[in-house]
């Protein structure tokens, strides 16, 4: 996606986020630390380091884990200033005695790697989410007992282990459901289990359940394209979706992916000043817009008022039970061959079609009570590479005086 926007329009006060009340908040403090991060490249961890640019001296020093071979130093920028070659699929993530050796002192282990392609296959998901989700951990634990002090892990899990609950997510373990699709059952597989093991060991975990991504807030760069953007066709397709179904006061869930990163870096420094003593026995937090998630009608309705270019086909709402949608989506993804783009689109349903909102006390306990909040017109510019408007200049004509 090409950037379209211009930075007065980031949703920060000198470059960060403000909180709820008004009150801005400076970069968050992670000058000194050292974090080892698997899955750099993916929307999430491109959304970290732009966080850490924004941050500038006050940013962590990163380590990252990388498949194969080490990328050339522009790739990751200035915040990386190591990179280990490993894979989050193998035990250990594939570093051995002597790769952990050589990390030296690691303040926290970061997991920001994922199959996120809905349409992936059990063995894949189960592989990358589950597997590289427990040989973090391990990771974490191994460097513990090296350097004698507990190294906190952060897991990036997804607000969507909740299926199609509706109404409030609350930031707690989720029961078990039948109507959980693979990726969704790889995600809420994982943090189960590592809810269970740092509950027994009392080992510091988090597990940040992450909505909705789009790109960047300022430039609009992403890495892929939003199950919102999936769902509205543009013009130029041969098959454009005309309807949507939704329950009624559907919210989409979204946030752009530097938002996110700075989300990950506030955890990181209020959890350093508090000797992470909340994250201990494991703790789930959702990174996400929560009560501030705009409704699917209102994305839609301002998306056909701002779109001057009539580049995208606003499809028409069309309400609809929850029983209705989990019918769909069940029979669509499991008993369907669909290609890989419809059947990302039929998940993307899932997604942006429920009358829920995710709750997010425990995320500002755990950022000392600093929220994400973005306006709904930068949400709109980044996922749809929406050009700003033009600020009409007063013309020579328009009688001004009246009004001095």
């Amino acid at each position: 996606m090409s950037g379209a926007g211009a930075e007065q329009e980031r949703p920060y006060g000198n470059g960060w986020s403000s909180y709820p009340g008004g009150r801005q908040a400076g970069p968050p403090q992670t000058r000194g630390m050292r974090i080892l991060v698997a899955g750099l490249t993916g929307q999430v961890g491109q959304g970290l380091l732009e966080a850490c640019r924004e941050a500038g001296d006050e940013a962590p020093e990163v380590i990252a884990l990388v498949r194969r071979r080490p990328r050339a130093p522009q790739v990751f920028g200035p915040a990386v200033t190591q990179q280990v070659v490993g894979d989050v699929c193998g035990p250990g993530w594939g570093l051995g005695e002597a790769g952990l050796e050589a990390l030296g002192r690691i303040d926290a282990v970061i997991n920001l790697a994922g199959a996120t392609d809905w349409t992936a296959s059990h063995a894949v998901l189960d592989r990358v989410n589950v597997l590289g989700a427990a040989h973090g951990l391990d990771v974490a634990q191994q460097l513990s007992e090296r350097l004698g002090a507990a190294v906190p892990y952060l897991y990036a899990g997804s607000v969507f282990v909740a299926g199609l609950t509706e109404g409030r997510v609350t930031e707690d373990l989720l029961t078990p459901e039948s109507d959980r699709t693979p990726y969704e059952l790889s995600k809420w597989t994982a943090e189960r289990s590592l809810m269970t093991r740092a509950r027994h060991d009392g080992h510091p975990v988090l597990v940040a359940r992450i909505g909705g991504v789009v790109g960047n807030s300022a430039t609009g760069r992403t890495t892929r394209r939003s199950s919102l953007y999936q769902l509205v066709s543009r013009r130029d397709e041969d098959k454009a979706l005309r309807v949507l179904p939704a329950q009624r006061g559907a919210r989409v869930d979204t946030l752009p992916r530097d938002v996110i990163g700075e989300s990950l870096l506030r955890v990181l420094a209020h959890g350093r000043t508090t000797a992470f003593v909340a994250w201990r026995s494991g703790v789930v937090a959702q990174v996400a817009a929560g009560e501030r998630a705009p409704t699917l009608a209102a994305i839609l309705a301002q998306l056909e008022s701002v779109d001057e270019g009539s580049r995208y086909h606003v499809p028409r709402l069309v309400p609809v039970s929850l029983r209705t949608l989990e019918t769909v989506t069940r029979v669509g993804t499991r008993y369907v061959r669909w290609s890989r783009q419809a059947g990302n689109r039929l998940h993307g349903l899932r997604y942006t079609s429920v009358n829920r909102v995710f709750e997010r006390g425990r995320l500002a306990g755990l950022t000392g009570g600093w929220l994400p909040a973005v306006p709904l017109e930068t949400v709109l510019r980044v996922t749809f590479d929406l050009a700003e408007r033009p600020v009409d200049a007063p013309t020579a004509e328009l009688p001004l005086g009246r009004f001095q």
